[in-house]
């Protein structure tokens, strides 16, 4: 049915004979991307659903597509914390992504516990604290640096050091 071009009685078809994962997989082949989205809350188990959600968040991600906000709002509806901090340093928001992080690490819903988490932690905090040295905001810079651990002890130099300029001049 739904390779003569009946979509939409394919997937209600599918649905009847419990087979709405498969639905959801021909209506985001075809484009239906919402559509899909829709079915899997109302018809999937979470991880079902969570998988076609996932998939969505991808497609948004795409270079077609481009939708990488849209895809960090799906994100944050699953849960997937991480890959929205990861998302918001890759899109150079240094600002969220920092202050995304440490609010996931202070409500404990993002541990640093592995070392790729530990990494995109440090990236974060340390990128934050270059932009507000940009911004010529000293103090945030040292704060932020200084959380970024090993990564940030360079920057925290370079900023001791400048302060030590500016008090002998």
């Amino acid at each position: 049915m739904i390779a003569n071009g009946k979509l939409a009685e394919g997937v209600q078809l599918l649905c009847l004979i419990d087979k709405a994962a498969d639905a959801c997989r021909y209506l985001q082949t075809y484009g239906e991307w919402n559509r899909a989205a829709w079915l899997a809350k109302v018809r999937l188990n979470p991880c079902e659903s969570s998988d076609v959600l996932k998939r969505w968040a991808e497609h948004l991600c795409s270079p077609q597509v481009n939708q990488k906000s849209k895809a960090i709002l799906v994100l944050l509806s699953l849960g997937c914390f991480y890959r929205v901090g990861e998302m918001l340093h890759s899109m150079r928001q240094f600002d969220r992504a920092a202050l995304f992080i440490e609010a996931c690490l202070k409500y404990g819903v993002m541990e640093s516990l592995t070392f790729v988490a530990h990494k995109l932690i440090e990236a974060a905090f340390l990128d934050y604290a270059r932009l507000l040295r940009t911004l010529g905001l000293r103090e945030g810079a040292a704060l932020w640096a200084s959380r970024a651990g090993t990564a940030g002890e360079a920057l925290m130099e370079e900023l001791q050091r400048e302060e030590r300029l500016d008090y002998i001049f």
